[in-house]
């Protein structure tokens, strides 16, 4: 029997409060009767009896089987006989939420056994704490990616709290919105010249942003999402793993855009300038992308909060002056 090599998952919310503990335990020395005896006399105050927890001597955590198995065998039959001494899926009480769920998901479990440093059998996690946590991670990720606090998530219920409250938990990041468009709009206007000269960037400005703002959004969705279930990651092979990848994404992407350009509009050197205007741009999202969520980790602040608002509004920016500079250089 061995537990699962665990991979280097971040901490998060630990489940220790979510544990189960009221669960049917048996000894490897008992009998199949003896179990049955037991299960027939708490069955009442059992919050599961879904599985039979195994548990030798030093109520360490032996192995696991069903109640259909139970009730399927000789009533002589010894407990450590019914289970088989294969791979033990369990958790540790101070493991996080993403981890749990994670074993969830890759062995299809119903409930997760608790053990602690020692071994020692502590409850499960059931089926109903498994589906809650699931449900209330999804929220919060919902949330966290339209730019609200985790802290407002318990109580922000449009319907019930006062008109203000709600006012006041949006309108931070509207306003921080604002600015950053104001600080874009000006930048913009330090190009006049060149804008006056080829009119046609300015059409071609939201095509960059836009492009930029995505692969900026994909790359922190998989870095907060790594981040959250990694404990410890190398930072120096993630960086350049996820900068391989998007150099290639930006190519491809330029290549394509300065090929429907030429057909399009037929004017090499425009073309040349937003090929290379989507190239770079793509490439400071690695900035939006994954620096911004690593100092919001360093911080110990929710890397989730540096998405939505924040990520774009430094995004765009980063993209206008890329763009516009790289015009002033070819045209």
């Amino acid at each position: 029997m061995a537990n699962e090599s665990k991979p280097q998952y971040k901490q998060g919310k630990a489940i220790e409060s979510q544990i189960t503990a009221n669960v049917p335990v048996v000894g490897q020395e008992n009998t199949v009767h003896d179990a049955q005896e037991y299960i027939q006399k708490n069955i009442g105050v059992l919050d599961s009896i879904n599985y039979i927890y195994v548990v030798d001597k030093d109520k360490k955590l032996a192995g696991v089987f069903s109640l259909k198995r139970l009730f399927s065998e000789h009533p002589d039959t010894k407990i450590e006989r019914l289970f088989a001494m294969h791979q033990l899926i369990t958790i540790n009480p101070s493991d996080g939420v993403d981890y749990a769920i994670h074993l969830c998901l890759k062995y299809k479990l119903s409930a997760i056994p608790v053990v602690d440093n020692n071994g020692i059998f502590l409850g499960v996690i059931s089926p109903e704490k498994i589906i809650s946590l699931m449900h209330q991670t999804h929220i919060e990720d919902k949330y966290r990616h339209a730019g609200i606090h985790k802290a407002h998530t318990a109580f922000d219920n449009v319907l019930e709290i006062p008109v203000l409250d709600s006012v006041r938990h949006r309108l931070l990041w509207l306003v921080i919105g604002l600015l950053g468009g104001l600080v874009a709009a000006k930048i913009i206007g330090g190009f006049e010249q060149t804008l006056e000269k080829n009119l046609i960037l300015a059409t071609f400005i939201p095509l960059v942003v836009y492009i930029a703002d995505a692969v900026g959004t994909q790359l922190e969705a998989f870095t907060i999402r790594d981040f959250a279930l990694f404990k410890k990651i190398d930072f120096h092979r993630y960086f350049i793993k996820q900068f391989s990848i998007i150099l290639i994404i930006a190519a491809i992407l330029g290549v394509i855009a300065t090929i429907l350009s030429i057909i399009i509009y037929r004017d090499f050197r425009i073309s040349l300038v937003l090929g290379s205007a989507i190239i770079a741009a793509s490439l400071s999202s690695i900035f939006t992308g994954l620096l911004i969520p690593l100092l919001f980790r360093k911080l110990n602040s929710d890397p989730a909060n540096a998405s939505g608002p924040i990520g774009t509004i430094i995004q765009d920016i980063l993209s206008v002056i890329v763009y516009f500079v790289i015009a002033s250089l070819f045209l």
